[in-house]
């Protein structure tokens, strides 16, 4: 059974504000396989990285990333609960995660999620889709909660490893989704899920695993990624390196 990949969801952010610069910068040199990144669109159409519909809760702002424009955004401290009123993170966009993964120094997979429900719908994955194809090099996997997501981004890209998440599955996978992501909390709740999804062909990313415990369950599972806001642990766990040779913040 193959070592299952290590995602930095989010980037590592139990040490840094979630999907900074920093925290991709620090998951990649703490040797994650690859990291996770959430994709909004702004009011103007850049694709930014951010996980809720609205900043309050990440930034020194209020309001939905659809009804901002990049700059405005850009004024805008995202510490989040790292803020201690010094330091400064700005909001990222999705072209600067991709430039910082296909400049490593090593091949680092990028899981990006489109956020769904989105006032602009399918755009959101044919603007994903434009994005990567300036970077051709960098390793892709495209995920989603919405089912719909997932089958317009299989009509964009014939190839692309895509992901259907879930915390409780209703319905079957879609057909488009050979890769299917269940909340830890649904796998441990079904024990022998992972086995059944690879007898059926499908590989499993489960999400978010941050115990030492629960990173042991789940490569147990035989499933191909683990998804954690700790990757350092998860590395260590696994008994495999981790550089912490220097400061990475």
């Amino acid at each position: 059974m193959s070592e299952p990949m290590i995602v930095a969801h989010r980037g590592a952010n139990v040490d840094l504000p979630e999907q900074s610069l920093a925290a991709y910068v620090k998951a990649i040199q703490l040797g994650a396989d690859a990291i996770e990144c959430d994709v909004r669109l702004t009011r103007d159409g850049h694709l930014v990285c951010h996980h809720d519909r609205t900043i309050n809760r990440t930034s020194n702002g209020t309001g939905a990333i659809s009804d901002l424009t990049l700059a405005e955004l850009q004024k805008l401290n995202f510490a989040g609960k790292h803020h201690d009123g010094a330091e400064q993170h700005q909001i990222v966009t999705f072209r600067q995660v991709l430039e910082l993964v296909d400049e490593a120094p090593r091949p680092v997979r990028i899981l990006v999620e489109t956020k769904h429900p989105s006032r602009y719908g399918a755009k959101v994955e044919r603007e994903v889709h434009k994005a990567l194809a300036g970077f051709p090099d960098v390793q892709v996997t495209v995920m989603s909660f919405a089912r719909a997501a997932v089958s317009r981004y299989r009509a964009l890209d014939d190839a692309m490893p895509l992901v259907w998440l879930y915390e409780y599955p209703l319905g079957t996978v879609p057909d488009a989704a050979r890769i299917i992501g269940p909340r830890l909390k649904y796998v441990k709740s079904k024990p022998g899920l992972v086995e059944r999804a690879r007898d059926a062909g499908l590989d499993v990313f489960v999400w978010t695993v941050n115990t030492p415990e629960d990173v042991e369950f789940v490569a147990k599972t035989g499933a191909a990624a683990i998804i954690t806001d700790d990757p350092a642990m998860a590395l260590a766990t696994l008994g495999r390196p981790v550089n912490t040779e220097r400061d990475l913040g």
